[in-house]
């Protein structure tokens, strides 16, 4: 049985090596502990300052090739989320968050990270059979999202596909 310094290293390695997010339970199967158990040696890595994030689907360490990153407002129903987050991506995008203003708790954040049109489907997927609601429905479908990309010119073009599209968000 491997130490909790040996364990943690085995997922750093595995997290930088991976193409795609890997899961808690993914690590609770390798390592034959609990998914609670890898929860806490991903806290511990990212309070050491491992550059982990947590996705919808699992865990990777933030993609360092794209240099920009901006923030965007949008406005759009439920049913136009695919559309959002497809237009992102299809114009070079990644979509790393959610935020959305509470009148309660003031900001709330859900870290997203889709990067391809895969794992949009799969977040879709997930969003209709689990029956959850989106952030942007606490707020009248008004949201932030930050938005990494190659460079400003790039984040420009995302944002004129969203304006063309009706979603990007305007006070006008």
């Amino acid at each position: 049985m491997l130490s909790g310094v040996e364990r943690r290293t085995q997922i750093k390695e595995q997290l930088l090596a991976a193409q795609k997010p890997l899961s808690a339970n993914f690590f609770a199967g390798q390592f034959k502990v609990s998914r609670q158990t890898i929860v806490g040696d991903i806290a511990l890595l990212r309070a050491s300052g491992e550059a982990i994030t947590a996705a919808f689907n699992g865990y990777l360490y933030r993609n360092e090739q794209a240099v920009f990153t901006g923030k965007i407002v949008c406005k759009h129903t439920p049913a136009e989320a695919e559309t959002e987050l497809r237009l992102v991506v299809a114009n070079g995008g990644q979509v790393l968050d959610v935020t959305v203003a509470h009148e309660l708790y003031g900001e709330l954040t859900g870290q997203l990270n889709l990067t391809n049109n895969q794992e949009i489907t799969r977040f879709m997927h997930n969003y209709r059979t689990k029956q959850a609601h989106l952030l942007s429905e606490l707020t009248a479908g008004v949201h932030l999202h930050t938005i990494s990309c190659a460079d400003a010119a790039q984040f420009n073009v995302i944002k004129a596909k969203l304006a063309d599209a009706g979603i990007l968000y305007s006070a006008d």
